[in-house]
């Protein structure tokens, strides 16, 4: 069966950047992603109570966070992001609860040029909401982001990303793949309607 075309102009968030974890032992979980399975470290940190959006985003008190994000080779999409959280830790719970995140659990994460429209269009949806559209700086890297989380239908956490100042990253609002292609298909429209229009004149001459 042919695939459906989407009916918007283009995507609203990138592909999968990464899935993050917010991990019970961040030792452990580095043995097992980047010890056995060879992920490298992409970029790593940590942040307190001096930037309390972080612990915000995930639903949860003001509290020391550490991250690292791991990449198979140099790709810098499909990564695992490794979450730890300290000062307090969150209990490991029986229970989970839809109001923050949860040891254990996975949260996917996506990059957006517009969390605002997302936000938006969440609200109407009536999905929880644990953080909406919040300021996150990272000094470290001279990060600057506009981030939300919410929970998807099914209660999947589900982190959105609008880099403001991109820092030492790189700038990832939107998949880097598909510019080009968006650029190629016009280059090759183009060529054909010059072609069609060189073979209508060409045409017209010999009828002459």
């Amino acid at each position: 069966m042919p695939r459906k075309k989407s009916t918007a102009a283009h995507p609203l968030v990138t592909p999968l950047k990464r899935t993050a974890i917010i991990v019970r032992d961040m030792r452990k979980s580095l043995a097992f992603y980047r010890d056995l399975l060879g992920f490298n470290i992409w970029v790593q940190g940590r942040l307190g109570r001096e930037a309390p959006a972080i612990s915000k985003l995930l639903g949860m008190p003001p509290a020391t966070v550490r991250w690292v994000i791991l990449q198979s080779e140099d790709v810098d999409w499909g990564m695992v992001g490794l979450f730890e959280v300290s000062d307090p830790a969150p209990s490991d719970d029986r229970h989970r609860s839809l109001a923050r995140a949860n040891r254990g659990e996975a949260c996917l994460v996506f990059h957006t040029p517009d969390v605002a429209r997302i936000h938006r269009g969440a609200r109407r949806l009536g999905l929880r909401i644990l953080c909406p559209p919040t300021k996150l700086e990272i000094p470290a890297h001279g990060v600057v982001t506009s981030e939300m989380t919410i929970r998807d239908p099914n209660d999947v956490l589900v982190n959105f990303i609008e880099t403001v100042e991109h820092g030492m990253l790189a700038p990832s609002n939107r998949f880097p793949g598909l510019a080009p292609r968006r650029v190629a298909k016009k280059r090759a429209s183009k060529r054909v309607a010059v072609k069609a229009r060189r073979s209508g004149a060409s045409s017209r001459r010999r009828s002459e």
